[in-house]
């Protein structure tokens, strides 16, 4: 007998499941609204956003991402040599090599912030749907495998 769960998807629990099947997920990603910056282990990155009236999966080349080195605001030797942080960014002008867009506003008459509402769960499946749609045959198998 299959039970059903009925514990709401939350941001933590997906991102480990992500991180499960291969995603690294980048320091920017975050729970409201739902934004998603995701590394694959060929180094090309996904951005996943839900904002306004739309919903979007772009899709970057590795070599569309560098590193950014952060360091304290006083850059004195001593917090140099302790050694600075760095956050993967995309690089200035990068443009996706693919993306996907579902269109609230068309799709189900969203007027303004509605993307910016949805729940963990439903952004899970769309990331899902979306994914397969960028990716080709191959990938898709692999995804869903």
């Amino acid at each position: 007998m299959t039970t059903i769960s009925h514990t709401p998807l939350t941001f933590a629990a997906w991102v480990g499941a992500l991180s499960a099947r291969g995603y690294s997920v980048l320091a920017a990603s975050h729970a409201v609204p739902i934004q998603l910056w995701l590394r694959r282990d060929d180094g090309t990155a996904l951005h996943f956003l839900a904002r306004g009236t739309r919903v979007s999966l772009r899709r970057y080349d590795a070599s569309d991402l560098t590193s950014l080195v952060l360091r304290s605001e006083c850059d004195c030797e001593e917090h140099r040599t302790a050694g600075a942080g760095s956050r993967t960014v995309l690089n200035p002008g990068a443009v996706p090599s693919g993306e996907v867009v579902f269109d609230g506003a068309e799709a189900l008459g969203w007027t303004g912030y509605e993307a910016g509402l949805l729940d963990v769960a439903t952004a899970a499946s769309m990331f899902d749907e979306m994914s397969a749609q960028l990716a080709g045959p191959a990938e898709a198998w692999q995804a869903t495998a």
